[in-house]
């Protein structure tokens, strides 16, 4: 296994892992990514250096297949290096440096931290023009390469690598790093923690759960429809096919002037069963219908074919 002057290890003896079953305990509060410190650099060429600042530990959470998790630490208080293959002819990759814990361990269960049972390595991806991460699957083969058994070990990816055709010298710039939240001190959750794409605030033109429920308990969903051009002072009409729709909650409208890049709201969101809005009375006005295929209507009292429109519902289902 390769583990650079035994750097990498993790708490307490017996296999590996601590012999206080609460200490893993806790580390499943966490999800998997660094705690603290394993800061990754430029060192030289294509090697980066991980860690060892002298002021931070350098401490992470690393997940095995079953989702248990446990730390790995760099014991050793030293920078940890690592060495990237050649640069791809063409394209770019990315690459990974993961950090793993055997599972079953395979090292020296009597030697404090067990460094013979971790490993640090390169995971190399596959170049293309749109790169994308190596997969689990090409992370667990690639610890079972080095000697571990990949498909249990609890492994974390300390920093993700981007390298482009032609490089000879990693730069900062090429470098990305992701942690994880403590709940130590105040208590505060940090951005990095978060996934933003769970949050009610985003918008997509799929169905999405908003987190929200509405005043009968039901769940409140939202979907975003590109309604295309507005009309030249008529009315015009977008499905909209909702299934199960049980209440209309509220509308947003948006409309974007396609040649000068402006934005307007579109005055007043009103629902209605059936009937037409009237045209006369104000510039636009946005509705749905709910028919047997659920619309979406607009009318205007002028050309306002300029105007590209978005609109946002929010709603209930039966189920």
């Amino acid at each position: 296994m390769t583990n650079p002057n035994n750097a990498i290890g993790t708490n307490g003896a017996y296999g590996g892992r601590t012999s206080v079953n609460a200490f893993n305990d806790l580390a499943n509060a966490f999800t998997r990514g660094i705690i603290s410190g394993w800061a990754c650099s430029p060192d030289s060429g294509l090697t980066v250096s991980l860690g060892g600042d002298g002021t931070t530990r350098d401490v992470a959470i690393a997940v095995d297949n079953a989702g248990n998790r446990t730390t790995i630490n760099n014991i050793s208080g030293s920078p940890v290096n690592v060495t990237l293959s050649s640069a791809p002819a063409s394209n770019s990759r990315i690459d990974l440096i993961v950090a793993y814990v055997d599972n079953p361990p395979q090292g020296d269960s009597s030697t404090a931290d067990n460094p013979g049972a971790c490993g640090i390595i390169p995971v190399t991806g596959t170049a293309s023009v749109s790169p994308l991460p190596p997969s689990e699957n090409t992370i667990r083969t690639a610890i079972t390469s080095d000697g571990a058994s990949g498909t249990t070990a609890y492994y974390v990816v300390l920093a993700q690598i981007t390298i482009t055709s032609g490089t000879t010298n990693i730069t900062s710039n090429n470098i990305t790093q992701n942690t994880v939240s403590t709940l130590a001190g105040n208590k505060v959750v940090t951005s990095a923690s978060i996934d933003f794409s769970t949050l009610s605030g985003n918008y997509s033109l799929a169905e999405t759960d908003t987190g929200y429920t509405w005043i009968d308990g039901k769940k409140i969903y939202k979907r975003t429809v590109n309604f295309g051009a507005l009309p030249n002072g008529t009315n015009k009409t977008v499905p909209l096919n909702i299934g199960n729709l049980d209440t209309y909650i509220k509308l947003e409208a948006v409309a974007i002037n396609q040649s000068t890049g402006a934005v307007h709201m579109i005055n007043g969101a009103y629902g209605s069963a059936s009937a037409n809005p009237d045209v006369n009375t104000v510039y636009e006005n946005c509705f749905v219908r709910k028919t047997t295929t659920q619309e979406i209507v607009i009318s205007t009292n002028s050309d306002r074919t300029d105007f590209n429109v978005y609109v946002t519902v929010w709603y209930t289902k039966t189920n």
